[in-house]
């Protein structure tokens, strides 16, 4: 009897973890930029004075989504650099928030975007 609490316990220990997870992803307007530093790309979300670090493992943008790359296809490096992406992204936390810092996310999705020049 008691091996069947056990397994119960570590049901709900992972089930609490999967849902926390899952919380910490949102969903946020902002500008997708390309900074010098790390990390090369940042999300500035809009009407706040959050800016949020997109950690991609290889630095590559085949770490972003799709509908960014599409976006980006065709141009040079300084026309992309020279651009801003404006949008609805879906992110997960990475790191937690503290104040005055980067908080790090991944990326998952991202839709209503329009590329523009960097203002």
């Amino acid at each position: 009897m008691k091996s069947v609490g056990v397994i119960v316990a570590i049901v709900s220990l992972l089930t609490a973890i999967d849902g926390a997870r899952a919380a910490a992803c949102r969903d946020v307007h902002g500008r997708l930029t390309l900074n010098n530093g790390a990390p090369t790309a940042r999300i500035w979300v809009v009407g706040t004075h959050r800016v949020l670090g997109v950690l991609q493992p290889n630095e590559r943008f085949s770490d972003l989504p799709a509908s960014v790359r599409q976006l980006w296809a065709g141009k040079t490096n300084e026309e992309i650099w020279a651009s801003e992406i404006v949008g609805d992204f879906v992110v997960c936390a990475v790191t937690g928030r503290t104040v005055g810092r980067m908080q790090m996310v991944s990326v998952k999705a991202a839709r209503r975007l329009s590329l523009k020049p960097r203002t």
